[in-house]
């Protein structure tokens, strides 16, 4: 069997033609996650590390968090309390800010003020 024949029967398969836009669907999410993630963080995120390269994280959401928000969260640090609908992360690193910029639900990453 050719090539040519094996691409052809491929592309009349209703199965493969089902997993290839399954596949550009997860792409497309992806590829959107990471567009609307650009920005989130608000500048001056990370410039005070602790000694392990650690630092503090308000984030923004635009509801007030639930018990699944806090569990995510803590994925990437300790949550530290909450005013209103910010949530006050403590110990994120920098793959942690990454990771909670590419949450949809977040609205934005916040330098906490000095005096919280």
């Amino acid at each position: 069997m050719s090539a040519r024949s094996f691409g052809a029967r491929a592309v009349r398969s209703a199965t493969l033609r089902r997993i290839a836009l399954v596949l550009l669907l997860v792409l497309l999410y992806q590829v959107w996650l990471g567009v609307q993630a650009v920005g989130k963080a608000e500048p001056g995120i990370g410039d005070a590390p602790d000694e392990r390269g650690r630092f503090d994280v308000d984030v923004v959401l635009g509801f007030q968090p639930e018990r699944y928000h806090f569990l995510k969260l803590q994925d990437h640090g300790r949550v530290a309390g909450t005013t209103d609908t910010t949530v006050h992360l403590r110990g994120v690193s920098p793959a942690g800010v990454d990771a909670l910029a590419r949450e949809y639900w977040i609205e934005s990453l916040a330098v906490p003020d000095s005096d919280a």
